[in-house]
């Protein structure tokens, strides 16, 4: 307990003046680090640039995409948002004022607060996309509304900067391993829970094998099961920079009728795949091409140039960052 205390004491003081570098030098430092990660960690690099390389064949990114180019942006927008974490742990959102801003759901604001009333939860499902971790005190804010941040153990320092920064305007964590009762009873209340959905499920009783960006990927539906039994509204949102702003767009609202069954689950589900695709086909560097999404392809075609899919590297798997 002790080694964790100095350990984490250690951790402050050492990035503390990252945080009040200014905003040009610390973008700057980030895309520098991502860089550097992208050269040195080669297993990442190599699933990230065999991913693009899919997608492109399959016609879900512009022609003319060079993958090695476009992993190499993925990687310097992730050390972007490791440096503006940092910024927001030691400081907070202020640090961020004036420049976000938050487009699509019109009407949200007081759909939440008559959500509450009624006593009906909401999920905010995001992706990894633009600064995932600023978008928690960024909604909670502009919509006024406190959430269950969901998300896996990191490790105790990492652990304590993500709660940090989740627990930002009253918000608190929930960990995944605490179970599906906790969110239940949370969504019941008239809560709102926050997660992201896009990385790779174990196709069981959580998850299935649906189509994501023309290959079959394994998608979760654990908080669409939480919503299929509350009636909670399912609002997914992405993250996105733009420039040195922070823009946060809400797809669409989506709700299970009364009387919904099973079907819904995996339509939905294929839905969201298919908003997260559209997203990503339009801000493609904006997406954490590094985990290994796709675990469940089975067949790929040809690269551009010849060069068949399985001759590139093995798409392994790799556990995301934060908030997974």
């Amino acid at each position: 307990r002790a080694f964790k205390k100095i350990a984490a004491a250690l951790f402050w003081l050492l990035t503390l003046p990252t945080a009040y570098l200014p905003r040009g030098a610390m973008g700057a430092m980030g895309a520098l680090g991502g860089r550097l990660f992208f050269r040195t960690l080669k297993r990442r690099r190599e699933i990230a640039v065999d991913n693009i390389a899919q997608a492109l064949a399959r016609g879900r990114l512009e022609p003319g995409t060079i993958p090695e180019k476009l992993a190499e942006a993925s990687f310097e927008g992730l050390g972007r948002t490791l440096m503006e974490c940092l910024r927001l742990y030691h400081r907070g959102l202020p640090a961020f004022e004036g420049r976000y801003r938050v487009i699509g759901g019109e009407g949200l604001k007081e759909r939440l607060a008559q959500a509450r009333l009624s006593g009906q939860g909401v999920i905010f499902l995001t992706a990894h996309t633009g600064n995932w971790e600023l978008s928690a005190p960024v909604l909670t804010t502009v919509l006024d509304f406190k959430a269950g941040i969901v998300g896996r153990s990191q490790g105790f320092v990492a652990d304590g900067v993500l709660r940090a920064i989740r627990s930002r305007g009253g918000s608190f964590v929930i960990l995944k391993h605490e179970g599906a009762k906790v969110m239940l009873r949370h969504l019941r209340s008239g809560g709102v829970l926050g997660t992201l959905y896009d990385q790779a499920d174990i196709v069981g009783p959580s998850g299935t094998t649906l189509e994501f960006m023309g290959r079959p990927a394994q998608t979760t539906l654990g908080p669409l099961k939480l919503a299929l039994r509350t009636g909670a509204m399912v609002v997914p949102y992405f993250s996105r920079r733009d420039g040195d702003h922070h823009v946060f767009e809400i797809a669409e609202v989506l709700a299970p009728s009364p009387g919904e069954d099973r079907a819904w689950l995996a339509l939905t589900a294929q839905k969201l795949n298919d908003l997260l695709g559209d997203f990503i086909r339009r801000h493609p560097d904006q997406w954490m091409w590094s985990h290994r999404r796709w675990k469940t392809s089975e067949s790929r075609p040809e690269r551009p140039g010849g060069i068949r899919a399985e001759e590139g590297p093995p798409d392994r798997g790799a556990g995301g960052p934060a908030a997974s």
